[in-house]
């Protein structure tokens, strides 16, 4: 077949190595390899797989000067978790598959590591875990380096280091004109502030520098808990993010799932990076009172296989959304929202294959005030008043692309209901986590008119045209 214009030149400059088209098995082996059916079952005229950072120059440069062809669009995708088709991939367009920049190299004498954004977390952790070394990375092994890094990045290692991005001292971007530059404290620091959590709008970042932290085997794993224990898990919760006391070392994440045709549970996954002992850590010791009549994965593990036990699943098996919301965190607030989940699993529990999840994790003022100035997430507000939040979070996951309107229609019917409550509870937060985004929410906005002028002046100066603004269309952007 004919390749488009910006593919065909692409192919010239890096051959065929590189470019992969529909019917080569390097395309067919990439689309297969994303989270999502949505995303894998997109197709875009041509895969550019680049194996260095002069690469994606080359393409960047290519596919910018040919910005007003339709089929010059383009998507990045590094992991290609994210469930929105055009947030890693594109239709009819060139999708650029990070994968093979997967550099890991210790520096500074293991104080940091270099990190190609094309890694997994599950494989930055398989290097990092003999070593007993660890980083503030993804809680999910699959999930990719480069987006969770723009997004802000939630780790197990937050409560005492903060958001990931806020742990990255180097970020190396390929800017829209092809050039390769640095963002550091003392180089670039504006594009080093916008691009913590700024997302796909100011170049593409092909390598991280983070700091490493001294980890050892941890106590981790996951519980399984009737709904019958659905009052202890709460007041649990409410008690374990506490403002003041929290114990930076513990994380944790309350689900409450519904499985097609099987039942409704209380999942808690917990994890602590302290040294672990004889014993389970006392910040748990109130979920670890509930009786449990299912399964107890709990236990001393590595990093990496706590990682891997959260998010196992077969890439591409399933079709994908989510949506998050951040409020206060009280008991009144997590039981109306639990309410919510219950009244509208009814609606959807016939689809086939559905898993309908609502999730809780804690966001204390130990992560978000930890760095509040020096990322764009907009917590360098003091309206909060070191109040803990909630990060609550809706995942379904079904078979049929027949029902993707439908599932779709209840999940926003959810979110507006949850919304109303929150505003009638006197208990939103503007904050949406970018990374747990539905393609119809908008979390720059949420992070406030200051850091979006900031990221919006950022633009102005990196990407001056606004090509990663009109010529990438998936991810979130800022306005214009």
């Amino acid at each position: 077949m004919s390749l488009s214009t910006c593919c065909a030149a692409i192919l010239a400059a890096l051959g065929s190595s590189k470019v992969s088209a529909p019917g080569n098995f390097r395309y067919t082996s990439s689309l297969s390899s994303y989270y999502s059916l949505q995303t894998s079952q997109t197709q875009p005229d041509c895969i550019v797989q680049p194996a260095s950072a002069a690469d994606v120059s080359t393409a960047v440069t290519i596919l910018a000067a040919n910005s007003a062809n339709p089929a010059c669009r383009f998507a990045v995708r590094s992991g290609g978790h994210m469930f929105h088709a055009q947030a890693s991939n594109i239709a009819g367009g060139v999708t650029l598959d990070l994968r093979d920049l997967n550099e890991i190299t210790l520096v500074n004498g293991n104080a940091d590591v270099r990190l190609g954004v094309g890694l997994t977390w599950g494989e930055v952790y398989a290097q990092l875990d003999p070593l007993g070394l660890t980083v503030a990375g993804g809680r999910i092994a699959s999930v990719g380096v480069g987006g969770y890094i723009v997004g802000g990045g939630l780790s197990f290692l937050s409560p005492k280091v903060g958001f990931a991005a806020d742990t990255v001292s180097k970020y190396e971007v390929v800017l829209a004109n092809g050039t390769l530059i640095e963002a550091t404290a003392t180089q670039n620091s504006d594009l080093l502030r916008a691009l913590r959590g700024g997302g796909n709008n100011l170049g593409i970042v092909t390598r991280v520098t983070m700091k490493t932290h001294t980890q050892g085997l941890m106590w981790g794993g996951t519980m399984m808990h009737p709904t019958t224990t659905l009052h202890n898990h709460l007041l649990a919760f409410v008690d374990f993010n506490k403002a003041t006391g929290y114990d930076e070392n513990a994380s944790l994440i309350t689900s409450l799932v519904y499985y097609y045709g099987i039942s409704h549970t209380i999942s808690t996954q917990m994890a602590y990076t302290g040294p672990p002992s004889s014993s389970p850590p006392a910040a748990f010791s109130d979920f670890l009172s509930v009786p449990w009549v299912t399964t107890n994965y709990a236990r001393v593990n590595t990093m990496r296989n706590v990682t891997v036990e959260a998010g196992a699943s077969i890439p591409g098996s399933s079709r994908n959304l989510w949506w998050t919301q951040t409020a206060v965190c009280n008991l009144q607030v997590l039981g109306a929202a639990y309410q919510i989940w219950w009244d509208s699993h009814s609606s959807v529990q016939n689809i086939p294959g559905i898993v309908w999840t609502m999730t809780f994790q804690p966001l204390p003022p130990s992560i978000y005030n930890r760095n509040p100035t020096t990322n764009s997430l907009g917590f360098n507000s003091p309206s909060r008043s070191n109040q803990p939040l909630v990060v609550i979070q809706l995942l379904a996951s079904w078979a049929s692309s027949l029902d993707d309107a439908f599932v779709r229609t209840k999940a926003r019917e959810l979110y507006d209901s949850l919304t109303s409550e929150l505003v009638a509870k006197s208990a939103t937060d503007p904050w949406v986590y970018l990374n747990y985004a539905a393609d119809w929410q908008d979390p720059i906005a949420g992070y406030g008119t200051g850091n979006v002028a900031a990221l919006q002046a950022a633009r102005t100066k990196y990407d001056p045209n606004g090509v990663f603004t009109s010529r990438v269309p998936g991810g979130f952007k800022i306005p214009v």
